[in-house]
């Protein structure tokens, strides 16, 4: 006789069904939410206020705003996101914040944004460049080449901000989008507390979109209805991109939280122009 053990006098164990994975995912994983930290918030208000006061003196200071935001996120992307040779992806950031700011200023006509793609384009295959001089191996090689693109397609919605005083009613509806950004920014430390966690996304865009409203009011705007929606889409975009953020290891550190608002604000970029040029020109 064998010395084996009989295996099929065994019962076989069925695989578990989809129900029990969940079930017993949602048992051993429990949810943590972090909020935003001060520093990001309060970054996020004041550069909201810049943005504001350089859309009332011309396309070139706003273009400037942009850059430094452009410039901050490219200083603390690297941290936030935790990628190898963070003083490359830096440089990389840096480089295409000032091409695709530079294809903005040098348009004079409409469509303003004509060159950005191009711009884009060339900091894109600057990145990979940057990945092929790479001497420490290349390690997390598609990492870094993922987080590295993500910054720059952020550096481009934000450079979107730039020609809106061009387009008629540009100056205040930038104004406009700006309060609903800084003043639903304040809804973050909503995010800490577990009765109102739900509600800080509804919050801050009913607070976004009642500081647009107040702002094209005072501006004379007569298309108010469109003041509240560049609120509402400016506070909601942001607070969707800070909350996923925040909960990236490296988001504490006082350099991933100026990220995480430079990021925020420039992401509205694209919503913003888009809902100007289709709802206020």
């Amino acid at each position: 006789m064998s010395d084996l053990p009989d295996q099929a006098s065994s019962p076989a164990v069925p695989p578990p069904t989809r129900r029990e994975r969940r079930a017993g995912a949602s048992v051993r994983t429990p949810r943590r939410i972090y909020p935003p930290g001060p520093l990001t918030v309060l970054a996020t208000v004041a550069y909201a206020a810049l943005i504001a006061l350089t859309g009332f003196a011309g396309a070139e200071l706003v273009a400037l705003a942009v850059v430094l935001g452009g410039l901050v996120l490219a200083w603390g992307w690297p941290v936030l996101l935790n990628l190898p040779s963070p003083r490359g992806s830096t440089g990389v950031l840096a480089t295409g914040t000032l091409l695709m700011a530079a294809a903005v200023v040098l348009t004079r006509r409409d469509p303003f944004l004509a060159w950005v793609p191009a711009a884009l384009a060339v900091s894109v295959v600057i990145a990979f460049l940057h990945q092929l001089m790479r001497r420490d191996g290349r390690p997390r090689l598609t990492e870094s080449v993922a987080g590295t693109t993500t910054g720059l397609a952020i550096i481009s919605s934000g450079v979107a901000l730039a020609p809106l005083p061009h387009v008629l009613g540009g100056g205040a509806a930038l104004a406009a989008a700006m309060a609903g950004l800084g003043v639903g920014a304040l809804a973050d430390p909503l995010i800490g507390v577990k009765r109102l966690r739900q509600w800080a996304l509804p919050i801050g865009m009913v607070l976004g979109g009642l500081a647009a409203l107040a702002v094209g009011l005072v501006a004379g705007e007569a298309q108010t209805a469109a003041m509240v929606l560049l609120g509402l889409m400016a506070a909601g975009v942001s607070h969707a991109c800070r909350r996923i953020m925040a909960v990236l290891p490296s988001a504490g550190s006082a350099r991933a939280q100026l990220a995480m608002s430079a990021s925020s604000s420039m992401v509205i970029g694209v919503v913003v122009y888009g809902v100007v040029r289709h709802f206020v020109a």
